[in-house]
This record gives C-alpha cells, sequence and structure tokens, in this order.
C-alpha cells in the first residue's frame, strides 16, 4: 500500500467483534454498513481494539480494509456515509414493498390489562366488524396505493380486536375465499379462543400462519389475560390447538407470551409444559416472549395489573433463564446471519425498523387507515380515511411514518445501525442491550452448527 494511504488508516467506527465461545482465540467480525462477517484471530482483534494495525502484515491489512473493518474515512465521513446508505435503502424499501393489514373487528372477547384499543370498542354491545362491501373496497384500495401486484406483499395479516370471533366466520370466509382468487394467502392475530369455528379456512393456500397469545401457564394466563366470560380460557386455547394438529391442517402456530415481572419467568414453565404435550415436536410450532410496553393508551386502571419490567431487567431474566433465543425479534436476526453464511453475501442491510416506516397500511372496519398495527384506533396517528371508494390521506402524518429511519436518529452513530434499523417508532423503546445480546447468541449459535466451515477467514 501507498505509504500515504497506510498513515490515514484507523479502524473503522461501525466494526463489531464477537468472541467465538467454542473456539479458542478466534473472533467474528462483523462490519455494520458493509455487511461483511469473517473469522480472525485474537491477535488481529487485539490489533484493531488497540489501532495498532501497523503490526498486521499487508494481505491482511488489505483484506481488512476490502471488508471495510479498516478505513480510510475520518468518523464524521464514516457517519456521512451511513447517512447516504440509509436514504438509499430507505427509497429502495418505499418502492419495492407494500404490505397490508386488516382489522376485522374492534370488538373482543377478552379483556387483557396492556390492550391498548380503546375499550368503548370491546365493551359496546354494536358488532363494529367489516362488511362485504368494505371488504371489495379494501382489495380495491390496496391496488390503488400499489398496482403493481408484484410489490404487494402475498400476506394479508388479519388483525382485531378479535379477528377471529365466531361471529366473525362469515365475513372472515368471504375475506379469505376472495382474497384466494386474488392470489393471497392469510396470516392472523387471534387469542385463540374461538379457533375451532376456522379449522375450515386453515390451511396452506388459506390462512397460513395463526400467532396465538397465551401469558404463561394455565394460573397466570387466566389471570393475566381474562375472557369476558370464561374465567379458564386456557383450557380451551390448548384444546383448539391439539386439534389443529390432529387434524394435520399444516398451518404455522406461533405462540407468543406477553411478559411483565408477574409471568416473565413462568415462560420457562410453559415452554415444559409445551415440550410435555408434544407440541414443540412440531416443525410448525414455535413460541416465545415479548415484553409488554407502558403504552399511553392503556388507562391507569389497567396498569395497575401490569407489573412492567425495563429493558436491562427483562434482558437479565432471560440471561439467568438461558431463554434468550426465544426473545422477539431473536428469529430474525438468525435468518439475516444464516442468510449470509449459506449464500456466501453480505449481511442484509435495513434503515428501518419494520414495513410502518416504508409502506404498511394498516384498514380498520371504521373506514381508518393507519401505518401500524401498534397504533390502531389512536387517530392522531391515522394516516388516511377510505370514503366513497376513494382514499383521503393526511400527508403530513403519512411523512412522518415513511420518511423516518436511521439516519434520523441517534442510531446513526451506532456500530449496529443497519442490522437493528432503530427499534420500534411506535413504541420508542429502547432494546440495544438485548439485541447485541441476540447477535452474540446468534452467532455462536450457527458458527458452532453446520455452517462452522462456510465462514471467511482472516489470519
Amino acid at each position: 500500500m501507498v505509504l500515504n494511504i497506510m498513515e490515514t488508516l484507523r479502524k473503522s467506527s461501525y466494526l463489531i467483534p464477537i468472541k467465538l465461545e467454542n473456539e479458542e482465540g478466534k473472533y467474528m467480525l462483523i462490519h455494520g454498513y458493509t455487511g461483511a462477517m469473517d473469522v480472525v484471530s485474537e491477535r488481529v482483534v487485539l490489533y484493531l481494539k488497540n489501532n495498532d494495525i501497523s503490526k498486521l502484515s499487508d494481505s491482511t491489512l488489505q483484506a481488512l480494509h476490502k471488508r471495510g473493518y479498516i478505513t480510510n474515512k475520518t468518523k464524521e465521513e464514516e457517519i456521512e456515509y451511513v447517512e447516504r446508505i440509509a436514504k438509499a435503502l430507505h427509497k429502495r424499501d418505499n418502492i419495492l414493498h407494500k404490505s397490508f393489514t386488516w382489522v376485522v373487528t374492534y370488538n373482543c372477547n377478552f379483556r387483557c390489562p396492556y390492550c391498548f384499543e380503546k375499550r368503548e370498542y370491546k365493551d359496546s354491545s354494536h358488532h363494529i366488524a367489516l362488511t362485504k362491501s368494505q371488504v371489495d373496497q379494501l382489495f380495491n384500495a390496496m391496488i390503488e396505493i400499489e398496482p403493481r401486484k408484484q410489490l404487494q406483499d402475498s400476506v394479508i395479516t388479519l388483525y382485531g380486536g378479535e379477528p377471529l370471533l365466531k361471529g366473525n366466520k362469515e365475513i372472515v370466509t368471504y375475506i379469505v375465499h376472495e382474497g384466494r382468487k386474488r392470489g393471497y394467502k392469510f396470516h392472523a392475530i387471534t387469542n385463540g379462543y374461538d379457533l375451532d369455528s376456522y379449522f375450515t379456512l386453515l390451511a396452506p393456500d388459506l390462512i397460513t400462519l395463526i400467532q396465538i397469545t397465551i401469558d404463561g401457564t394455565k394460573k397466570n394466563h387466566n389471570q393475566k389475560r381474562k375472557h369476558f366470560e370464561d374465567s379458564n380460557s386456557f383450557d380451551k386455547i390448548i384444546s383448539n390447538i391439539k386439534l389443529i394438529f390432529e387434524k394435520e391442517l399444516n398451518v404455522d402456530i406461533h405462540v407468543r407470551v406477553n411478559v411483565d415481572n408477574y409471568n416473565l419467568e413462568d415462560f420457562k414453565s410453559l415452554y415444559l409444559y409445551f415440550r410435555e404435550i408434544g407440541f414443540l415436536s412440531h416443525k410448525n410450532f414455535k413460541m416465545y416472549s415479548a415484553l409488554i410496553q407502558d403504552n399511553k393508551e392503556v388507562k391507569d386502571s389497567d396498569k395497575k395489573d401490569i407489573d412492567f419490567l425495563s429493558e436491562s431487567e427483562y434482558l437479565a431474566i432471560n440471561e439467568k433463564m438461558g431463554t434468550i433465543t426465544s426473545c422477539a425479534g431473536y428469529d430474525a436476526i438468525y435468518k439475516k446471519i444464516e442468510y449470509a453464511i449459506t449464500t456466501k453475501k453480505p449481511l442484509p442491510l435495513t434503515a428501518v425498523h419494520c414495513t410502518a416506516q416504508t409502506g404498511e397500511y394498516v384498514f380498520s372496519p371504521l373506514n381508518e387507515i393507519y401505518p401500524c398495527w401498534e397504533v390502531v384506533g389512536d387517530k392522531k396517528f391515522q394516516i388516511g380515511t377510505i370514503e366513497n371508494n376513494a382514499i383521503n390521506w393526511n400527508k403530513n402524518e403519512l411523512k412522518k411514518w415513511h420518511s423516518h429511519d436511521v439516519a434520523s436518529l441517534s442510531c446513526k452513530y451506532c456500530k449496529y445501525v443497519f442490522l437493528c434499523g432503530g427499534g420500534c417508532l411506535a413504541m420508542k423503546n429502547n432494546q440495544c442491550n438485548l439485541f447485541k445480546r441476540m447477535i452474540i447468541k446468534a452467532v455462536n449459535t450457527i458458527y458452532n452448527s453446520i455452517h462452522a466451515n462456510m465462514f471467511n477467514k482472516l489470519n
């Protein structure tokens, strides 16, 4: 290398070294904005950490420079470069991805204390649900938003309230069959109580995935997630899942456990229970925990039944239980790393946390459009209205969501910037430490598996 170039080389501010726990003296290097991943010796990592790169061989220097781990850019130039990448990635995703969620109804048969949707919808004597004419209108609205079918997500998510209420069977059947004619499949976010009314719609070409919330073993679940009539919803939900497996309906079942200080340590007991009754032996079954957030829309009178955990407390308890791999978000990190290894391509990068910041549209039965299902019912976040087969946009609110990426956050200074995407914009929660721990776990898990010999190795 030319002398003056050598003199300006420095360790990149976006270098991520991860110690390989079962391989003595080895580290995985990840680069935050090139997406490079390489195995290096501890000696290389020490030279990089101490900015003593002159001791590295010329061939190693060139390899590290090519992959981005060392750079001629100053810290300020790297930040400016990250901002440019963020804008390019965001522009790409704004163009390429449109996804749709349908709030089938605002009504619900549960009275969960952490629910952020307005209680008057659930307790109302009125049945607030989509009609067939609205369904036809929503399919047209999807085409208006994105006429190019190939740029639409092929899966529509059914949401609520509780979308799969027994009383919604007719309209959900209409939605699913009309969607199938148009080439769509469906996922459903459900409490699982009335699932036995929907077995005919659970199939690989209809409703292909159901997410069911079960907040712990029987006692904890029944205390936290209260059916408006049945004091033991746990047994009914478990019975429904068993029937799905017995009927071999071949759909994915994801159990979400919303946790606070009351029930987090019960997560492992629920896991053992699922193993005992055979759920974990099914390849299309998985479970994970998600931290209950302090949503301002939740009434103070309901919050008395919630013992909120901080992110650091959530991380510490999961570390203690050995359940980091069952935290919400772990699968996405694992798949990114696995993809990079198996395809021998850089890690996929993102400038946003989710599609709410690029092209997510949530339609409600009150003709509202929201950018994210975490803010459904909160009109200050409403981005549009459907009236007389036309969409009226709230352009200011729409711009807030669809122009927000890591370049507009302090995240642009973080070396994990394009791996994390900045966290949930709706909840504004900080899960930085948890994210870092999940990356460490994912890297080591994958490295110790069949992919160990597929990493690039730099001496």
